[in-house]
């Protein structure tokens, strides 16, 4: 049986963030003082587990402008990249998350940043 390629999720929004640290509060989880974590929103709004934070890749940009610019240079883009614009449909943006395996999310598409799309990915492809 042949292996599965994994997946990344791809995420889009503009205007959302005033920061790169307002981007990082929002995707990545906090701790309490006894040192449990605690869910970030965005583990909540896409039901996040499997959680590798090295797997979590994301771009802040002063203006909204077109995906290609955000994207290029995201991990194993040559195996996904082309289909995510397409499916982008020209839509400008200042921020992108890509979640890739481990990472696995039960309800992506209830996210409240756009939702561009899962893409299968070699990870031999560049």
């Amino acid at each position: 049986m042949a292996a599965v390629d994994p997946i990344v999720h791809v995420f889009a929004a503009s205007g959302r963030f005033a920061s790169r640290a307002a981007l990082q509060a929002y995707l990545l989880p906090g701790y309490t003082d006894d040192g449990d974590l605690v869910p970030s929103p965005f583990w909540l709004e896409t039901g996040l587990s499997d959680y590798e934070p090295a797997c979590i890749e994301s771009e802040l940009a002063p203006a909204p402008q077109p995906l290609r610019p955000l994207l290029d240079g995201a991990s194993y883009g040559a195996s996904w990249l082309v289909q995510a614009l397409a499916d982008a449909n020209g839509l400008l943006a200042d921020t992108v998350v890509c979640v890739y395996a481990p990472n696995r999310l039960a309800h992506p598409a209830r996210c409240t940043m756009a939702y561009l799309g899962a893409y299968r990915y070699r990870s031999d492809s560049d």
